[in-house]
């Protein structure tokens, strides 16, 4: 899927998103893990909009069970996901990438082929009030949960709907 992307310096730059679990590909994923891993954390006002994922995220996103799909610019990793066997989502962004709307479309490519996977129920959570991935729950239409400790979870039933007669 190749969807575009406004970015304050050019125009418009090209994305694509593809399946992440070829061989062929751990590398590049590798690489890109690596590079969140070593991020600086953000303090203050930015902290919300460019949260550095946590350990655990970065873990999860390794994981093999269930799929992943990456966001691909200029042939290089910017965006992961991951949606394991229960359901749970996992998404991160690289920090020169984020507000631009690509773990936006990186989820509604993870949707899309949950529902192709019969999946019924995704959960993303976070475990700050993570701003980037309030925004992308609302564009995907999940339920906010809000729980104790600043804990959020994000929830979105993919059955559908059912019409009366």
């Amino acid at each position: 899927m190749i969807v575009g992307m406004h970015n304050e310096d050019t125009d418009t730059v090209e994305a694509l998103i593809v399946a992440a679990d070829h061989p062929s590909l751990a590398g590049d994923i590798d690489e890109f893990l690596t590079r969140l891993q070593v991020e600086r954390r953000y303090f203050g006002p930015t902290a919300s909009s460019r949260p550095k994922p946590t350990r655990a995220l970065l873990a999860s996103l390794r994981q093999r069970g269930g799929f992943r799909m990456a966001v691909f610019v200029e042939a290089q990793v910017v965006g992961l996901a991951r949606i394991d066997g229960a359901g749970e989502l996992f998404l991160a962004v690289a920090p020169e990438y984020r507000n631009e709307g690509l773990g936006t479309e990186l989820g509604r490519a993870m949707v899309e082929r949950a529902r192709q996977l019969h999946y019924t129920r995704l959960v993303m959570r976070s475990s700050h009030r993570s701003g980037a991935i309030r925004r992308v729950g609302d564009e995907l239409g999940c339920m906010v949960v809000d729980g104790h400790h600043g804990r959020t979870e994000f929830i979105l039933d993919l059955l559908p709907s059912e019409v009366s007669a």
